[in-house]
């Protein structure tokens, strides 16, 4: 009804004999070429803010030399958030060149209103920070003045290297819906397009094969909700990757059938002659590591020099931005990117009879996988393993800060590539259980007869706990303060007598001691007082209500906290009543308290909080929001204190 009157608006502008001849002929010479919003049917405007009419990508990698790609989309936009979505862009670098690129915008009826050639089009660094880097985009800049609006986008790359046939998305993000994506991709039967599948099954989306053709087709795809506590859309979403097996990067030549020769040959053509070094800094190296005995002691030592020297940086250069700079280039300048600084560390190993393997990986909190069965590009960033036996110690080069050995949860437990010697290998990260993700706090607790609160508090953090905390001493003292007033908002009025931060690299322990007051943490009822019992680690997080979860629960990251406040009560005050102990188990974890009376004057608090990461059932969310409801509850229990008459 909305639709009719806006239409019915636009109508009585215009010259009435116009208007009786459009009422003659019928609506649809307005939306003739279906860019009308007016058309688009309540499923698929359902939770989006964006709807794409049309797609399609036609691909042509027959020649592996080459690849053509040519996009043409029609995205009608609902409102000022789907313009997020409204990503008229063209990547391109000095081995791949925007051949087209045209956009023309429509109003709700579908009547053009702007258009735009491919001189119109900003052109600018891809990132904007990078060094030595020949990324670039071309992207349309326009302003929207009212809704909905469609925009067609047309586009033609065509590029060099064949290493990377783009992934398909038939649904774009969140909130945007899809009436049809078709994306065709035209091959070589001798050199057959691999594909991996991710969902397609779940949105009945239609795969067409033939010797030297691939389709596939996905239509009326509703838009996803987002929702909490769940994955990256990448892996909740229809996608499809492809990879050939032979194919050329940046002019070189590969054929690589697995894991194994795609490792064989990014060693030989990726990671050769990148390694040299000044013989000072061999020297100086082998100078630092002499009276050492283990291969752990030597790297840790190598570690800790590059940590002293070099920061991390953005360069992109080389093959396709794949291959590092020269660790040459790395000793002199001081800087470099993921790749760089992890080859410039497997240079000085190497240097002093250390192996090490350069490892491609994806990185993030959702940790995801490199695909096994699926040798082609892939990953984000780059670390480095240090084999010892069976175990494999891993190096985060990129950082400063972070100790030897330890990595966190930007890159654990997921499947990454290493280049050996002998080729590629899937291996696993760090796994960080959460018995290893652990925070223990210690408290005394001094109540004064005014209500004043004096405490001590002693926190020791390690694995994924330790990975949160580290970088506080390297903040300034505002910054530290207003980290606790964050973490302590339940605690009124307080002051901080004393701070001390202790990060043991060696160990991979943080440790908090702090000593405070707070005027007013109790509530006074008449002459009684009222105090919560757990004054420092209350949760607070309690996810939001969800009606008709659709997407799996994900719990990124367990942990076990255990908490011991010493609660001394001051002189006239008796303990009204002593809370009851609670114990709640299940699948998702474990939560316990317990209040040991020690005398009618102290009293001992005990909390047990366990956490298990893992990926559960939709139908599980309320399960875990009413657990972690619970939870929350019981940690804002109360006790009274009466005065004595």
């Amino acid at each position: 009804m909305t639709n009719i009157l806006i239409l019915a608006s636009y109508l009585k502008k215009m010259n009435k004999y116009f208007v009786l001849l459009l009422l003659f002929v019928s609506f649809p010479l307005f939306s003739q070429l279906n860019f009308s919003a007016l058309t688009i049917s309540p499923e698929l405007k359902e939770n989006a803010n964006s709807v794409f009419l049309n797609e399609l990508i036609e691909v042509d990698v027959t020649d592996p030399r080459k690849m053509i790609y040519k996009g043409h989309r029609e995205l009608v936009v609902l409102n000022s958030s789907g313009d997020k979505h409204a990503y008229s862009v063209v990547y391109y670098d000095n081995d791949r060149k925007v051949k087209a690129a045209e956009a023309t915008v429509y109003n709700f009826i579908g009547e053009e209103i702007a258009h735009f050639k491919k001189r119109d089009f900003k052109d600018v660094s891809a990132t904007g920070t990078s060094l030595y880097q020949d990324d670039r985009q071309m992207y349309l800049d326009y302003t929207p003045t009212v809704y909905p609006y469609t925009i067609v986008f047309d586009f033609v790359i065509e590029s060099n290297t064949t290493a990377f046939v783009f992934d398909w998305y038939p649904l774009k993000g969140y909130a945007s819906s899809t009436k049809k994506s078709v994306y065709k991709v035209n091959f070589d039967p001798n050199n057959k397009l691999k594909y991996h599948p991710n969902k397609l099954e779940e949105y009945d989306i239609l795969v067409e094969e033939t010797p030297s053709q691939l389709i596939f087709t996905a239509e009326n795809l509703k838009a996803i909700k987002h929702e909490s506590m769940v994955k990256d859309f990448s892996q909740i979403a229809p996608r499809v990757s492809f990879g050939l097996q032979k194919f050329y990067l940046n002019g070189v030549y590969a054929d690589v059938k697995n894991w194994e020769e795609f490792g064989s040959w990014v060693h030989t053509n990726l990671l050769s002659n990148v390694s040299e070094l000044p013989e000072t800094t061999v020297n100086k190296v082998k100078e630092l590591i002499k009276n050492e005995t283990t291969n752990e002691a030597k790297a840790r030592i190598v570690y800790q020099f590059l940590q002293d020297k070099v920061r991390y940086i953005s360069i992109q250069i080389g093959i396709g931005g794949w291959r590092p700079m020269l660790a040459s280039d790395v000793d002199r300048l001081s800087y470099g990117d993921c790749k760089a600084l992890t080859n410039y560390t497997k240079a000085m190993l190497d240097a002093v009879g250390i192996p090490s393997y350069y490892t491609i990986l994806y990185s993030g909190a959702n940790g995801e996988d490199i695909t096994k069965g699926f040798p082609r590009f892939q990953g984000d960033h780059v670390i480095l393993g240090v084999p010892d036996g069976d175990k494999i110690t891993w190096l985060e080069c990129t950082s400063q800060e972070i100790p030897f050995g330890f990595i966190g949860d930007f890159t654990d437990d997921r499947d990454v590539l290493i280049i050996t010697p002998e080729g590629g290998k899937i291996v696993h990260t760090t796994i960080y259980d959460f018995e290893d993700n652990t925070q223990d706090i210690k408290a005394e607790i001094k109540l004064e007869n005014n209500g004043l609160v004096a405490a001590s508090f002693n926190c020791v953090s390690k694995g994924l706990q330790y990975n949160h905390k580290y970088y506080l001493t390297n903040l300034k003292q505002k910054e530290i303060n207003d980290y606790y007033a964050d973490k302590w908002s339940n605690i009124n009025g307080y002051s901080v007598e004393d701070i001390q931060l202790d990060n043991n690299k060696e160990e991979v322990v943080f440790t908090e001691k702090l000593t405070l007051n707070s005027l007013s943490y109790c509530s006074s009822i008449g002459d009684d007082l009222l105090f919560s019992v757990n004054m420092f680690n209350q949760l607070n997080f309690i996810p939001p209500r969800i009606k008709d979860r659709k997407q799996e629960l994900f719990i990124s990251e367990g942990f076990k906290d255990t908490d011991t406040y010493n609660i001394l009560m001051p002189l006239n005050y008796t303990i009204d009543e002593i809370p009851e102990d609670k114990v709640i188990e299940n699948k998702f974890g474990k939560y316990q308290v317990k209040y040991i009376k020690i005398s009618d004057k102290e009293l001992e608090y005990q909390r047990l909080f366990m956490l298990r990461k893992g990926t559960y059932p939709a139908e599980d969310y309320n399960e875990f929001r009413n657990f972690m409801k619970k939870v929350s509850k019981l940690d804002k229990t109360k006790i009274l204190l009466i005065k004595e008459k």
